[in-house]
Order: C-alpha cells, then structure tokens, then sequence
C-alpha cells in the first residue's frame, strides 16, 4: 500500500516519468553498449525489474525499495506497527517530491535509500535480522554503484558515522560500525573501477570525469580567465573554440553544436586535455576556483525544485525510440501521458512551493530536534538527525559544487530533511537495542 502511494504521480501521469538520461539508462543494456557519462549499474537494475515487459515493473519495484526502508526505519525505531507506514507514505507523498522521485526512472531515488540504509547498518544493526543486514549492505552498494555521485557521499557519510559513533559508544563499537557503513562503498567501487576497465580500458571510478570538471572551472569564470591569457600558446584544442563554446555549461556538454562534439571529438576523446586544463586552472586561481566550488554548493543546497526534468521528452535523448523498440505495446501509453503532452510540468511546478516550504522547515527541525528531544535522542536518534544534514551538505558540494546547480539534485534528498526529524520524533522514548531487538523477535 505505501509503495503504491509513494509512486503516485506515475499513476496520475498514465506512464513512469521519464528523463533524458532515461534513455541511456535503458539503452546500456538494451543496446548493450557502455556510456562514457552513466555506469551501467541502474541500467541493469532496470532490465531486472521490467524484463522487457512494462516499465511499470522498474517503478513499482522502487516504491517497494523506499516503503521497505521506511517500514524498517520505523520499526527499529520503536514503531513496528506496520499501519503506521501507509500514512507515513501519504504525508511524504504530499508534503514532499519524494514520490516525483521515486516514480521517476533514474537513480536519482536511491541518494536519500543510501542514507537511511548505510545509517541502519551502522547504527541499528543489532534491531536487523541477519538477512535485513545482508540486503541493506548490497542495497547500499548498488545505490553507490548507480551513480558517481554516490561514491563521495557514502565515504563521508560512513566518516562521519564512525565519528558518532567513536564518541557516543568507543572505539571497538565504532570500527565495526564504520566497516559497516564502508564496506558497500568499497563494494560498489571496486565494481565501477572494474566495469570502465573492461569498457573503456581505464581503471577510474569516472574515466571521462575531467570533462564535467573542466566545464565547471571554464563557466565559472577561472578557467576561462585562465584560457584568454593561456591561449594559444598552452596549445589546446579548446583554445580555438573559445569564443564558441556556448553560453552555459550543459549546452556546452550535450548540445549537439557545441565544440566538445564538433571540434573537440566528444567527451572520451577531450578527457585527457580536459584534465590537462582543470590541473593548470587548480594551479593557477586555486582561491578562485574554492569560491566558486563554495557559490556553487550553497546555491545547490538552497536549490529544491520538484518536478525538475518532467517536461516532455519527445525523441532523441528521451527513451521514445527504446519504447518503440522493446515496449511497443506501451508506445501509444508513453506518447498519451500527461508528461508528454506538456501538463505534468505544470502539475510538479503547483506542489513544488509545498516542499520547498516543508524542506526548510524540515532543515530548520534537524536543527532543532537535538534540542527539543535530547532527553529521548539516543545515539541513533542523534546519528539518523546529523547523517541527514551530512548529506545535504555533501550532496550539495558534490552535485552542485562539482557539476553545477540543478534542482533535481537537491530535491533528490530533500523529504530527508522532514522524514528524520518526524521519524526521531515518533521513536519510542527511551527504547534501547535491546528491545528492539525483543521486539522484531516477537514481531
């Protein structure tokens, strides 16, 4: 039932929401090809899921992922009645985008899964089963390996976990507890460097990562600076591009005009001057180059827009022409939902002021549960309030910093913000492991 509400705008819109990246994530294994920009971890989670069946089947089966996660939060908490999910659900489903998310086909659902599963293996995993403890560490794991962006946030995540933990239960406590967090991010690392070794002959966790950085150094402004003075005695190909490279830095990497694919020979073929171009940049305006990362990253996090990415995605580089190839049956479906016909943006744009509205106060009450509640707040209480901050700073910083700021990935995480501090304030005072752990016995 909770996982039917919490994809309750794929129903609404008569299809699964797409994306542009849609359309890779389902090529990859489709096709069987490896993007030099997607690791092809989701794409097989998709073909899992829908078995070149519906679609339907990758969406539900992410609902059932978070309302699974929830449903356990909960209970480990000190609330097992299952009755208390569905309602749950509906008020994250209404007061937050979580459920434009989760009815969305990219990883993008799996940020805020990441966080409550690596804090449910280090801080309540004495309250899991052994299979419970089995499946968050490999859910854990493949939600790092579904997106980059996912590596970084779950070894600062686990850091930071081990720190709450070294100083509310010592030392031996917290090295079981940061093996814990770390062992899936070492998992899934270990897996991306092996997939792009085998795809494109590099043993990089982000072969062709250089590009993205070296598009947020020259948009920024210091790398362009550095460019007119370089230019062209460094003898980059770029410096004969310069005064064409586009007046933002995603029409620079995916407009199909832009030098990176006319002049420069795409992505793969650009990396290696790119990380040329970022290394000089670094050297030569590293003040520069902090401000602008820290501009970047505090517009990010203050960036929260649901619904970003629902516009119709008629064509090439939407997933319609993998529809008309493997779902055909669904084709007519795909075409007639609300998302392509231009009315789902403006259904995601009348809830989005809600959840911004609910994610600042959300914020606001991580910050004020600490207060409010210590009495009641034990260390895991404490630990699931400051992972959630962790990781809107380090999503931030990681998306908006290094990429650029987008709505979409801040929304990705932003129901955590209400979820903690309402699931910490619904925990039952003064419940210890060792209840809950009698409590999932008499369960």
């Amino acid at each position: 039932m909770a996982a039917l509400i919490l994809v309750w705008p794929a129903f609404w819109n008569g299809y699964p929401l797409v994306f542009a990246d849609t359309g890779t994530y389902l090529g990859q294994v489709l096709h069987v090809y490896l993007g030099w920009d997607r690791p092809p971890f989701y794409s097989v989670f998709l073909l899992a899921t829908h078995w070149r069946l519906t679609l339907w089947g990758s969406v539900l089966a992410q609902g059932l992922i978070v309302a699974h996660l929830l449903g356990v939060t909960l209970r480990v908490l000190g609330r097992p009645n299952p009755w208390l999910l569905p309602p749950v659900a509906l008020a994250l489903s209404v007061l937050t985008g979580l459920p434009w998310t989760a009815a969305q086909l990219i990883p993008d659902v799996f940020t805020g899964v990441l966080v409550l599963a690596l804090w449910l293996l280090g801080f309540k995993a004495a309250a899991l089963s052994t299979g419970e403890r089995l499946w968050f560490a490999v859910l854990a794991a493949a939600s790092i390996a579904f997106h980059q962006s996912h590596v970084p946030l779950a070894f600062g995540l686990a850091l930071c976990g081990g720190a709450l933990l070294l100083a509310a239960r010592g030392a031996r406590p917290a090295l079981r507890g940061v093996f814990r967090m770390a062992g899936p991010g070492v998992l899934a690392a270990l897996a991306l460097v092996a997939v792009n070794l085998m795809g494109h002959g590099r043993a990089s966790l982000s072969p062709f990562g250089p590009v993205f950085l070296a598009a947020r150094v020259i948009y920024d402004g210091p790398g362009m600076d550095f460019l007119r003075r370089a230019c062209p005695e460094a003898g980059w190909r770029v410096c004969g591009s310069l005064g064409r490279l586009g007046p933002y830095h995603n029409a620079f990497l995916w407009g199909t005009d832009s030098p990176l694919w006319t002049e420069l020979g795409g992505p793969k073929a650009w990396a290696a001057e790119a990380s040329e171009v970022v290394s000089a940049v670094l050297r030569d305006a590293p003040g520069a180059v902090a401000l602008a990362f820290a501009a970047n990253s505090l517009e990010q996090f203050r960036m929260v827009g649901t619904g970003d990415g629902v516009e119709p995605w008629p064509g090439v580089p939407g997933p319609e022409p993998l529809i008309a190839q493997f779902f055909p049956h669904e084709r007519d479906l795909f075409l007639a939902a609300r998302q392509q016909r231009g009315l789902l943006v403006l259904d995601a744009g009348r809830w989005a002021p809600l959840h911004r509205v609910v994610a600042l106060f959300g914020f606001l009450a991580l910050l004020a549960v600490p207060l409010l509640l210590r009495r009641r707040l034990g260390s895991a209480g404490a630990a699931l309030v400051v992972l959630a901050l962790a990781a809107g700073v380090g999503n931030a910083a990681i998306t908006g910093g290094l990429s650029g700021p987008t709505p979409r990935y801040q929304a990705r995480l932003a129901w955590l913000f209400a979820f903690a501090p309402a699931a910490v304030a619904l925990a039952a005072p003064g419940l210890s492991v060792r209840q809950a752990v009698e409590r999932r016995q008499a369960a």
